[in-house]
């Protein structure tokens, strides 16, 4: 398999920073995302055309998009969570910090009412109204990495970190069953099933604090977690970005992108780069993965293509 790589530049931006999460834009290729301080803008990978913004309260961390407007969403960031214009790259109201606080890392919409938001390997899921993102409830849970919804109306909420997937009835708000899982980590819906990164957990000298080492990719059925397939995790892979257009899996690693066999799971082809990934996100329909650099080389982005 051969790769088609593209590098693009970005503004001039400070280099100091954690990393900026990169987030498709609906019913596009365009990425939104933010340079290292907190700059928003949109590009778009096929052209290079590149639209800049308002400053967000830090690297921006997800977007949730309205279903119903030309462009508004909920943008979450290191220091805060506000509303957006994503046609004009610009804040509509304050940050809101009250009841969420600071370094939270994940955010998903479990309703057209009611945003989910959690922590890095946090220990915790707080409930958050889409109407003006006051607080309405916190839940004890391991910190979801995914979230979907059941045939029933439950949602699933899978926490490979802490080996649990915690089911989530909304309108009681209520966690009502937890299954364990192994420790894992990047996983992705993909058609019927969850394919994760899973492998043994390593503890590190500070308490509380762990890493997982992957070692195999295990695709897990969505209604009744069984794994149906596994193969082994291409070295030191961070997670699964998807499928792409023939329905292969696409996986990151510290350094390359893998692109699996739908049925084995094998390695059909890898592209390595030439530094460490600082992000990357899946055009699934183009066969296309962007490439962010880490925060000190965030000067640009690449775009690998395959056939």
């Amino acid at each position: 398999m051969e790769f088609d790589v593209v590098r693009r530049a970005l503004p001039r931006s400070s280099r100091s920073g954690c990393g900026s999460a990169m987030v498709r834009v609906p019913n596009s290729s365009a990425v939104i995302s933010t340079l290292p301080g907190g700059k928003l803008y949109v590009c778009e990978p096929l052209t290079g055309d590149l639209r800049a913004g308002v400053r967000l309260a830090g690297d921006l961390r997800d977007v949730v998009f309205d279903a119903e407007t030309d462009g508004a969403a909920w943008a979450l960031a290191t220091f805060g969570l506000c509303r957006i214009d994503v046609g004009s790259l610009t804040k509509i109201g304050d940050d809101i910090r009250q009841g969420i606080g600071k370094y939270q890392w994940r955010m998903v919409a479990l309703s057209d009412e009611v945003l989910g938001i959690s922590a890095y390997h946090g220990r915790s899921m707080v409930l958050v109204s889409r109407r003006d993102g006051t607080v309405i409830k916190r839940l004890r849970m391991g910190a979801p990495e995914l979230v979907h919804r059941l045939g029933d109306g439950r949602h699933r909420c899978w926490s490979f970190h802490h080996a649990v997937a915690t089911d989530l009835d909304l309108r009681s708000r209520r966690s009502v069953a937890r299954h364990r899982l192994p420790y894992g980590k990047g996983p992705r819906v993909i058609g019927a099933q969850v394919v994760a990164l899973c492998g043994e957990r390593e503890d590190t000298p500070f308490p509380n604090v762990w890493n997982i080492d992957a070692t195999h990719v295990i695709a897990f059925d969505v209604d009744t977690l069984a794994a149906v397939r596994r193969a082994e995790a291409p070295e030191h892979s961070i997670e699964v970005l998807g499928a792409d257009a023939a329905g292969r899996i696409v996986i990151a690693a510290r350094r390359t992108i893998s692109v699996l066999s739908p049925v084995t799971l094998e390695v059909e082809g890898t592209y390595d780069h030439d530094a460490d990934l600082g992000g990357a996100l899946l055009i699934a329909e183009d066969n296309l993965v962007v490439i962010r650099d880490p925060v000190h080389l965030a000067d640009s982005y690449s775009v690998v293509r395959w056939p």
